[in-house]
């Protein structure tokens, strides 16, 4: 099987970035995938979240999406909450555009099967060294550095809470798969696995490194062997590692667009090619590190 995946686009509201968009589905279709996956993270409206999810889409294959934090961010103008855009909205987005919410309902080929979630960060992944007390992580603010969902996430769960509500659907959704299933790729924004995670020795990079994930959810994979590859988002630097019994890789663009808007290279760099046989995962051509480096910021 050939998968194509990305992540973290962070769509532009103006239409600055259909043409990055056109470029992203035409290196999918060079690579021919039998299956597409984003993870998450296209944009904090749901409005551009259609409108892009409707480029995107290929007809003759599946189209897979988990919605990453900025997709659930709340909207003020249309009253949309977070839970509902998780719960309820992202889904029929993506039904009404030809994408599966892997979320709402898990992708089958035969033996295989794509099983995924938005994830969630509970500060395990989190520096104890820096010694930052766990009332700033809550808070999402250490020396005037801010984690943004704090503003745009409008749920009442806790971070805590909100893992271990994710975590437990992932174990709803890998204990009920057919019998038949004997391998699981899992898709989510959040990341399973600390060693993912790039720490850079500086502050508020390394502060912002708790929210990236948490460990307990690849505790969960690791102890289904099943799962021989896992492919996430969210931090916007691209790392692949060998876990065991599975891959797990992050697929991320960014917010780096180049100034001549020749969007051809960076598609090419974020569209990452997988391939899996049996139990083998290849990721050829496969690029590491920020790929959005030296490129002007856009939000």
């Amino acid at each position: 099987m050939r998968i194509a995946a990305i992540s973290d686009i962070h769509v532009r509201p103006d239409g600055s970035d259909t043409a990055l968009l056109q470029e992203i589905r035409s290196r999918v279709e060079e690579i021919a995938p039998d299956v597409f996956v984003i993870a998450g993270d296209i944009s904090d409206h749901s409005r551009v979240l259609s409108e892009s999810l409707a480029l995107l889409y290929i007809d003759d294959i599946p189209c897979l999406y988990v919605a990453g934090n900025h997709d659930i961010w709340f909207e003020d103008e249309t009253g949309l909450s977070s839970l509902k855009k998780y719960s309820h909205l992202i889904g029929e987005i993506c039904q009404r555009n030809g994408f599966i919410h892997l979320p709402d309902q898990s992708y089958l080929e035969g033996d295989l099967a794509f099983v995924g979630s938005i994830g969630w960060s509970d500060y395990t992944f989190r520096r104890t060294d820096l010694e930052i007390p766990e009332e700033q992580y809550e808070t999402k603010e250490h020396k005037g550095a801010i984690w943004y969902d704090v503003f745009n996430i409008d749920w009442e769960f806790t971070d805590r809470e909100a893992t271990s509500l994710f975590n437990r659907k992932l174990e709803y959704d890998l204990s009920i798969l057919p019998d038949e299933v004997t391998r699981v790729v899992y898709v989510s924004h959040h990341l399973p696995f600390r060693e993912l995670t790039v720490y850079k020795d500086r502050l508020p990079w390394d502060f912002f490194s708790a929210y990236m994930g948490s460990t307990k959810t690849g505790e969960i994979l690791l102890d289904d062997e099943r799962v021989i590859l896992s492919i996430a988002g969210h931090s916007h630097i691209r790392n692949r590692i060998e876990k065991e019994h599975l891959t797990a890789i992050t697929v991320p663009l960014g917010y780096g667009r180049p100034q001549d808007n020749d969007f051809t290279k960076l598609a090419k760099d974020a569209v990452a090619e997988v391939l899996v046989h049996g139990r083998t995962v290849e990721t050829p051509q496969f690029v590491e590190g920020d790929i959005c480096e030296g490129l002007p910021y856009v939000r």
